[in-house]
């Protein structure tokens, strides 16, 4: 899923980010960690730091991480992609993009290819994409296709029943926000477009339903008096009509910049985000956000948003991952050391049966726009990220469902390790 990269990277930026201005970085140092015993040992990494970049598990198990941004800084978005092999537990570079994207969507077509659209091409306003471009895992080749109507950053992308893609929302300028929409079609390679947002949108969620509608949830608006507002407003998307329609009631709480992911019985899952509502408001200036450690879930059947138990921490610009058991885990996000904008270690994972999180400690890497993508022998592959010195990170790891826990690899020398 998309988190909402203006937020996410000037933050990081006034952060001050450690890095050379103007240079992307293109080649990774190892990733060390310090076991139990206190020696330095080299662990398991990406060919380059990335933040904000997109993940995806191909059709063969291999993944394929894409773009982001190894600075955070003025020529820092990548256009490199590499693929990792669980069975060789490696990361190999495969072919570049065909522009740099960071904060792009990421989305798996009913052939196996994969589609990638908009994003930003650099750190600063109007540097949004409009452009879009498959790859395909046969040739490791990046090939463009049709563009958007518009450009489009902190959008959503949801592939369809009928095997169309839904694009919605975003920026086109890093400070307008779009209620625009537009399809994707395979077959022929172009975006149309379709039925406008009730609300225009940046940061939100979508879910494909059962019905073959599409959720639309939360989010914000920038373009107003004093900044951001954000919302507890969502709407459907019918593929049928091609329209919008309303969803009452509201969301439990207004949220912008959380993760969602469907749950295997049907119902959708919202975690965190940030909020500005006080108590008797529903809009308040994006200075006034607050990080949620609340969750809630939508019931199509019902028709209606319900709360489930408290996080053990606020999350925002978070990932959310189905388990193989139907569990979920979210991991890391957004927080604040002094003067920075750093990640953070916290993780839980949501219980379906029992409509609550369980904290699973922390991940030995503290993350905030990373990459979190389940493989096929049930772990989730953690990838990237702000670190907890503002460092944009090269450092992957995993967590084990069956272990309750992060490990990172080679894990003989990495149990219990704590990363410099």
């Amino acid at each position: 899923m998309n988190r909402w990269y203006p937020i996410a990277l000037s933050l990081f930026i006034a952060g001050a980010i450690s890095a050379c201005a103007g240079g992307g970085v293109t080649e990774a140092p190892p990733a060390f960690v310090t076991s139990a015993q206190g020696n330095r040992v080299e662990a398991l990494a990406m060919t380059t730091p990335r933040a904000n970049a997109a993940a995806i598990r191909l059709r063969d198990g291999r993944v394929l991480i894409c773009g982001g941004t190894a600075t955070g800084e003025v020529g820092g978005v990548l256009s490199s992609a590499e693929l990792f092999d669980p069975a060789a537990q490696s990361f190999t570079p495969t072919g570049s993009m065909t522009v740099a994207r960071a904060g792009q969507t990421i989305t798996m077509l009913r052939d196996g290819r994969v589609l990638l659209t908009g994003g930003v091409q650099n750190a600063g306003f109007r540097s949004e994409l409009s452009s879009a471009e498959i790859y395909d895992p046969a040739a490791g080749t990046f090939s463009a296709t049709g563009s958007m109507t518009v450009p489009r950053e902190g959008h959503t992308a949801t592939i369809l029943r009928d095997g169309r893609v839904l694009v919605a929302g975003g920026s086109d300028n890093g400070i307008h926000t779009l209620d625009s929409a537009e399809i994707y079609d395979p077959s022929s390679g172009t975006f149309y477009r379709t039925g406008h947002l009730h609300q225009p949108r940046v940061a939100h969620v979508a879910a494909l339903l059962g019905s073959g509608q599409v959720l639309i949830a939360g989010g914000g608006r920038g373009g107003m008096p004093g900044g951001y507002i954000s919302y507890d407003t969502a709407e459907l998307y019918d593929p049928a009509s091609g329209r919008f329609s309303a969803i009452f009631p509201h969301m439990k709480s207004d949220r912008v910049g959380a993760a969602a992911v469907k749950l295997n019985d049907g119902r959708v899952l919202i975690v965190g985000g940030k909020s500005g509502r006080m108590m008797t408001s529903r809009l308040r200036n994006i200075a006034s956000l607050t990080p949620l450690n609340t969750a809630e879930v939508y019931d199509p059947e019902a028709g209606a948003f319900i709360r489930t138990g408290d996080m053990s921490a606020p999350h925002y610009l978070a990932t959310a991952t189905l388990l193989d058991n139907g569990n979920v885990l979210v991991v890391g996000g957004w927080t604040i050391r002094g003067p920075l904008v750093v990640g953070m270690r916290d993780a839980e994972v949501y219980m379906a049966e029992t409509n609550a999180f369980s904290h699973v400690g922390q991940t030995n890497v503290a993350r905030l726009t990373n990459t979190a993508t389940l493989l096929n022998d049930g772990e989730v592959l953690i990838a990237g990220g702000v670190a907890d010195k503002a460092l944009i990170t090269a450092a992957v790891e995993f967590y084990s469902p069956r272990q309750h826990r992060f490990l990172m690899l080679p894990e003989s020398s990495a149990t219990a390790a704590v990363p410099e």
